[in-house]
C-alpha cells in the first residue's frame, strides 16, 4: 500500500497511570451508637463520588446500587457507553449525544444520575489491511496498524441492577486506515479495530432514552 502522510503519536513504554479512588462504604445503615439528639447521626461521612469506571461492571451484570433507578416512563435518562479496548472496556460516552450522558466532575457527584449503561463487546474481527505511512513529527517511521473490521455484541442495561433491557449484534465495517495512532516506538506494529458507528449506537439506545 502506498505510504500516506499520517501522524504518529509516540508514547513511552511506561505511561503515567491515573490513580483511582477506592473506598468502601454503604448508602446507609445503623451507626455504632446513639447520639444525644435522639439517635440522629450527625457525623455521617459524605458518600464517595462515582467515577465512570464504577459502571464498567454493569456490562458483566454487576450493579451500582447508588446509581439512579431506571424508570421507563420518566422523561429524562442518562447513559454511559463502554466499548472493548485491549483486554477490557473503555469509556466512550463522549460519542453519545451530549444531552444523553453526563461528565464526571470533581465538584459534584453527577454520575449518580446515570440510570443506563450501553456496552459494545467485540466478539469477532477480521484483518482487512495493514496501514502504513505514519510519521513522527514529520519523520517517516516503520509503524504499522493491522486493521480489522469487527462484530460487536451491543446491550443496554440498567445501571442500578445490571439487568439487560435490550441487546443486538452490530457490524463495524469501516476499512479506512486511522489517521492518528499511538505507538511505543518508531517501529511498533499494532492491531486496530473498527468501532461501532456513533449513529448505530444512538439508534439502538434511543428507545430507552426518549419516550
Amino acid at each position: 500500500m502506498a505510504a500516506t502522510s499520517r501522524t504518529v503519536i509516540v508514547f513511552p513504554a511506561v505511561l503515567l497511570a491515573l490513580a483511582a479512588l477506592a473506598a468502601c462504604g454503604g448508602d446507609g445503615g445503623a451507626g455504632g451508637g446513639s447520639s444525644a439528639n435522639g439517635g440522629a447521626d450527625t457525623g455521617t461521612a459524605q458518600a464517595t463520588p462515582l467515577f465512570p469506571d464504577n459502571f464498567k461492571g454493569v456490562c458483566s451484570g454487576a450493579s451500582v446500587s447508588s446509581a439512579a433507578a431506571y424508570v421507563p416512563a420518566a422523561t429524562g435518562h442518562k447513559a454511559l457507553y463502554f466499548t472493548t479496548h485491549g483486554d477490557g472496556l473503555t469509556d466512550r460516552s463522549h460519542s453519545l449525544p451530549p444531552d444523553w450522558t453526563l461528565l464526571f466532575s470533581p465538584d459534584s457527584d453527577a454520575l449518580r444520575a446515570i440510570d443506563l449503561v450501553v456496552c459494545a463487546r467485540r466478539t469477532a474481527a477480521r484483518q482487512v489491511k495493514v496501514c502504513d505511512g505514519y510519521q513522527n513529527h514529520g519523520r517517516p517511521t516503520q509503524n504499522g496498524v493491522r486493521w480489522h473490521t469487527a462484530t460487536y455484541a451491543l446491550s443496554v442495561r440498567e445501571a442500578r441492577t445490571g439487568r439487560t433491557l435490550a441487546e443486538t449484534t452490530l457490524d463495524a465495517s469501516d476499512s479506512n486506515c486511522p489517521m492518528f495512532m499511538s505507538f511505543d516506538n518508531d517501529t511498533d506494529v499494532i492491531d486496530g479495530y473498527a468501532s461501532p458507528s456513533d449513529s448505530a449506537v444512538a439508534d439502538f439506545l434511543r428507545p430507552h432514552i426518549m419516550h
